[in-house]
C-alpha cells in the first residue's frame, strides 16, 4: 500500500515538474481530460500503478495498447 501511495505521489509531483497537463490541452479540447500513468521498467516487463493497483506487462506494446482502452496517456521512465 505504501508503494501504491508513494508512485501516486510521484506520479504527481513528475507531472507538475514537467508541465504534463499543459502538454495534454496543447493537442486537443479533450486531451486535457486524460490521466497521465508513469509506466516503469522491471526485470519482467513493464509495470503501472492505476487508481491503486498494480498493473502489469509484458512488453511496451501491451503498456501502449492498455493506455488506449482504458484512454490514458502513458510516460515512461527507467527506458
Amino acid at each position: 500500500m505504501r508503494l501504491t501511495q508513494r508512485l501516486d505521489a510521484a506520479r504527481k509531483r513528475i507531472g507538475k515538474a514537467l508541465h504534463l497537463d499543459e502538454l495534454t490541452g496543447a493537442g486537443s479540447a479533450a486531451g486535457a481530460n486524460l490521466e497521465w500513468v508513469i509506466v516503469y521498467r522491471t526485470a519482467q516487463g513493464f509495470c503501472c500503478v492505476y487508481h491503486g493497483n498494480p498493473v502489469d506487462f509484458t512488453d511496451m506494446l501491451d503498456a501502449q495498447i492498455w493506455a488506449e482502452e482504458t484512454n490514458v496517456l502513458t510516460y515512461f521512465i527507467g527506458l
